[in-house]
Parts: structure tokens; sequence; C-alpha cells
């Protein structure tokens, strides 16, 4: 498998491992009708690793012998069903094509990985199609034995792909209920609209659940104010509307008095959840207001909310702004533990874009740990870009070399180690890590070593 990758031998090896594996699967279950197959969980790290997914097959008497009020659920479920395994492939195949599809998706631009990924998907679905009609011309399965592509982000798109459009509707009956559902609700006023959708919010049974409302919400954009307005007087619902409120931006005087009044009013998480909304809605002050009275957890999560996941799921996230975090720390420095413990590496920064570059660049030269800190880390994501690239690693690899903190120094080494191939050419600087006074970046200088490939750091 050196060189071009094969995706023909991959395909046909994949299609000739799943039809022996059900093959195998009925001469062992003579006794028992087999309904499906289902390539399942199909695991994957952006820029990274992607796997070969698991092989599930269930039974009709499996199924039948569940409680009736589990059978809906349980259908479909492949993990649930009594033959599941992640090592399918004869031999070492499933590790040696797993390998060769990585270096594969890897080998360029993030651009290139997901194109790969791309790729990979609509193969899977071929393999999905020729297993089956192999399965059943060779008679060894009916009619009705169906072979799936399961995948919990493109579920339905995948399930429409490989079966014909009657069996999509007979063996998923939802995603027509939910497309008619959605064509309805979409010829309804705007403030209609938001009402249903916001009935949805935390509704996980029927045609439109809970996370399709929320991003419709969000799609309606100051259309959906009123409803959520409202919604922070219910007492169950408050962390929920103030979330969607931060999620849509633009806030007019209604939406700010209707936060700063609830913040006032609420307790717990709520109160939490309404303080990290006027944060990202650009009126941090409204909080700091109230420092006397609010606990200090609830000051603490609005201060970090601009800079942590919380904010990508913005319609327009805020731009990375540090002064608002270095006037805190500055003003305030009784809060300075507390705020590095909620803000420290791995409890989930915020994605930058290429825009934001130059802040985070002024951020690596921070007085403030924390805010080196928070820098270093988002600016180690490689589909920044080529340009940003170049500009960005020789200052990742002055910080490995400079920076006082040693965990800001380890940070780095990590930094450069998510770019990939793009900073092996700093394989000196990592190198002369491990002679760091610091364990912890000596320890982290020596994997990243590691894990380049043989022959090639440095180059």
């Amino acid at each position: 498998m050196a060189g071009t990758f094969d995706w023909a031998a991959f395909e046909g090896a994949l299609t000739d491992a799943l039809v022996r594996a059900v093959r195998s699967a009925i001469a062992e279950h003579p006794g028992e009708r087999f309904y499906a197959a289902a390539l399942d969980h199909i695991y994957r790290e952006t820029d990274g690793r992607i796997a070969l997914p698991c092989l599930g097959m269930n039974t009709v008497e499996a199924l039948a012998s569940l409680p009736a009020r589990e059978q809906a659920d349980l259908r479909w479920s492949a993990a649930d069903w009594d033959h599941y395994s992640d090592v399918w492939l004869p031999g070492d195949l499933d590790r040696d094509w797993e390998r060769a599809l990585t270096a594969e998706a890897c080998r360029g631009t993030t651009r290139q990985w997901a194109s790969t990924f791309r790729r990979y998907l609509g193969m899977l679905v071929r393999v999905c199609r020729r297993a089956r009609a192999s399965l059943r011309s060779s008679g060894l399965t009916d009619r009705d034995f169906v072979v799936l592509l399961l995948d919990d982000e493109y579920h339905e798109t995948l399930v429409r792909r490989v079966l014909p459009r009657s069996e999509v509707s007979r063996h998923f009956p939802g995603f027509d209920e939910r497309a008619a559902e959605l064509a309805r609700v979409a010829l309804l006023p705007p403030a209609e609209r938001a009402a249903f959708h916001a009935s949805r919010l935390g509704v996980f049974s029927g045609p439109i659940g809970s996370e399709e409302a929320a991003s419709a919400l969000r799609d309606l954009g100051p259309a959906a104010f009123p409803v959520l307005i409202a919604m922070l007087a219910a007492e169950d619902r408050v962390g929920k509307a103030a979330k969607l409120l931060a999620d849509i931006g633009r806030p007019d005087d209604r939406v700010v008095r209707a936060l700063d009044d609830a913040l006032t009013r609420c307790e717990g998480p709520d109160q939490s959840w309404v303080a990290r909304a006027l944060s990202r809605l650009g009126r941090l002050d409204l909080v700091l207001d109230q420092t006397d009275r609010l606990p200090e957890a609830v000051v603490i999560g609005a201060v970090v909310a601009p800079f942590t996941g919380f904010r990508d799921s913005a319609v327009a996230p805020p731009r990375l702004d540090y002064r608002s975090l270095e006037g805190f720390v500055e003003r305030r420095p009784a809060y300075v533990p507390a705020l590095a413990e909620e803000l420290k590496p791995g409890r989930g920064y915020c994605g930058i874009t290429v825009e934001e570059v130059p802040e985070a660049i002024r951020g690596l030269t921070s007085k403030h740990v924390i805010i080196r800190r928070h820098a270093v880390c988002v600016l180690g994501e490689r589909g920044l870009g080529a340009a940003v690239a170049r500009r960005v690693l020789p200052l990742l690899g002055q910080v490995v070399t400079r920076d006082e903190d040693a965990s800001v120094r380890r940070l780095a080494i990590l930094s450069l180690l998510w770019w990939q191939k793009d900073s092996r050419r700093y394989a000196d600087v990592v190198r002369a890590a491990l002679d760091d006074p610091a364990e912890q970046v000596r320890e982290t200088a020596a994997s990243w070593l590691r894990q380049q490939p043989v022959g090639r750091v440095g180059t």
C-alpha cells in the first residue's frame, strides 16, 4: 500500500470482508434471521487519525426479545446489537488500511483531510450497496435485509445515500415526518416560528428536537428576541434563553434590560448563564457592577466567556480581544487564582479566525501568564492556513526558548505539534527543550520528537 493510495483496492477489501463477516454470522446462527448489518461509528480526528468503522449485525429474534418499548429505539442502534465488533477484517488489514488512509488524509492541508474524509464516506456508501447486492444474489439474505452506514453527524444523509427512497420511508419514517414538519413550520410568520421552536427546546422526541430548534432560533435572529425574553421569566428556561440570546448577538435595549433584570433575580446555574450571556454581548460591565453580591464563580464565568468554546456557537462570534481580561486581572488580583483555574488549558478554549491572529500574537507577549497560555494554545490551529503558519511558527519557537513560565513553554511545544509537518523545521528548537529546567517541558519535547516520522524531523 505504499505510494498513491489505492481507493479501488480499499473498497474491494472492505466489501469482501463485510460479505464474509455476514456469511459467517449467518452460518453460526442458522436458526435466526438477520435483518441488518451496519458499518457504524466512524472515529476521526480532524487533520488526524481516521479509523475504520465498527461492524454490527442484528437478528429479528434478538430484536423481538427486547421489551416492546425499547424495540423502536434499538432497531437501528448498531452499538446495542448482539453482534458488534471493531475488528472484522482478516489479519492486520484493519490496522494497515487505517494507517494508509490516515497518511493519505494528512499528507497535505486540512482541506486535503476533509476532502479525503468525504471520499471515504462515499466509498463506504458503495461498500454497503455492493455488499448487500452480493449477499442477496447469493441467496444468503432476502430483499428485506439491509446494509447501512451509520454516523451521528451525517445520519440521515448517509442512510438516504445507501437505501432506495422507498426503503428509507419504510424503515425510517421519522425522516419524512421531519421533512413535512419543517416545511409546515417554514410557512409560519417569524413570530409563530419562534414560538414553535422555543416550545421544542429541551424536547428530544418528535420530528424536530431541541438541538434543531435552537439552531432555528439562532437563524431567526432578532425576530426570536420577544419569545426568548419571555423565556427569561420562566424558572426552568432561563439558561436556554440566555445562551440563545448570546448566540444571536446584536442585542437591543430590550435584551440587555431583560438579562440585567434576570441577573439580579436569578440564582445558581441560571444566574451563571445570564452573566456569561451579558459578557458575550459586550456588557461585562453590568456583571462587574454587581461583584459585591454575585458569587465568585458567576463573576469568573462571565469574565472568561469570550475566551472559551462557549463563544463559538454564536452566529457571529465576538472578535478576540484580551483587553477586558487584562483589565480584570489588574484591577481585581484577588480573583486571579480562580480565574487561572477556570481558564486553564483543557477547559475548552475558543477557536480563532485568521482575522483574530494579530490579537493572539499580541497575547504571546502579555505580562499575564493566563493570557499567554490562552494565546499560545489558540495559535496551535493548523486550519488557520499556510500564511498564518509562516508568521506564527517562528513565534511559537521563540516562546519555547524564551518564555519564563514552564507551562507556557510546554504549551508552545504542543501547539507546534498541532501544526504537524509545518512545524518540523523547528525540531532543533524542540530538541533543545530536552534540556529545559522543567520536567514537564522536557517530557513534552521528547514526546513531540517521538511523534515525528522517522527521517523527516528537521527537514
